[in-house]
């Protein structure tokens, strides 16, 4: 299994509905200015304390994301660490809007806003 995956990997497992979980650890109001539809919000300290009480699947993918990829690394190793088939989305919410940018799936103006959010790579 793979530890980490770029958006290209992500967006064809999506593109082809596989059976993964978008995780996104960030915290409530970064969620807020941008996110991936797909993905689910759980703060990665809340991930730390309440994890038994999540319900992760672990005979499912488990695709951490953060703003950058830095948290969501941390957060990809610990599920592993607990028995589960993590990976980390490397360059995190930055790249995605990148990627997305690129291909057309975003216009100019919500690219600006969520790269002035987001901040420089």
């Amino acid at each position: 299994m793979q530890t980490s995956l770029t958006v290209d990997d992500v967006c064809d497992l999506l593109q082809r509905q596989a059976q993964i979980v978008l995780l996104d650890v960030r915290e409530p109001a970064e969620w807020a200015e941008a996110r991936i539809d797909a993905a689910t919000l759980i703060p990665i300290s809340k991930l730390v304390e309440d994890l038994p009480k999540l319900g992760l699947p672990k005979d499912q993918q488990v695709i951490c994301i953060c703003r950058s990829g830095r948290r969501s690394g941390l957060a990809a190793e610990f599920l592993r660490s607990q028995g589960y088939q993590a990976a980390n989305m490397e360059g995190g919410l930055r790249q995605w809007f990148i990627h997305k940018h690129t291909e057309g799936a975003i216009d100019d103006k919500e690219f600006k806003r969520v790269a002035a959010f987001l901040g420089p790579q």
